[in-house]
């Protein structure tokens, strides 16, 4: 599929995009880096926290889904990112968990400012292998409108 702009997005559609399977590394690599807590880089010290064991950091879950989210089949045509809202993290990320995300478009207005794109917002529920919600929120994403060049 190409482009979709604006036009292309219907309110009420859904779509279930991606697999991404975590591993230990991938937790231990990006909290090493950008997260250095005990829960996401020492298994042992994850062992006796309250989650029981190794655990992602909320950024890399966050990351993940946006990596999954570009892996949808209708490409849109992003300007800009609005924003998130309502972010919850109801279930830990934990190595070996699948992901994947699925989306629903549950706002579409055209800009009342500028007549060249239009406001789309998506409620976003990424999951595990066994369905547990491990990440929700809602993002609002500025979308090219389509026009005759």
């Amino acid at each position: 599929m190409g482009i979709a702009y604006f036009e292309d997005i219907e309110l009420g559609e859904k779509e279930s995009v991606g697999n991404y399977a975590v591993t230990k590394e991938d937790i231990i690599e990006f909290a090493r880096k950008y997260d250095p807590l005990p829960i996401h880089l020492d298994e042992e010290a994850a062992k006796a926290s309250p989650h029981g064991g190794l655990i992602a950091s909320a950024c890399l879950t966050m990351s993940l889904s946006a990596l999954l989210l570009n892996q949808r089949s209708k490409k849109i045509a992003i300007i800009a990112g609005g924003g998130w809202d309502d972010v919850r993290f109801p279930t830990p990320v934990r190595p070996g968990d699948t992901l994947s995300v699925d989306l629903e478009c549950v706002e579409r207005r055209e800009s009342k400012s500028k007549p060249d794109r239009g406001v789309v917002r998506y409620k976003i529920r990424m999951k595990n292998q066994v369905d547990e919600a491990v990440l929700t929120y809602k993002t609002t994403i500025v979308v090219s409108r389509w026009h005759d060049c």
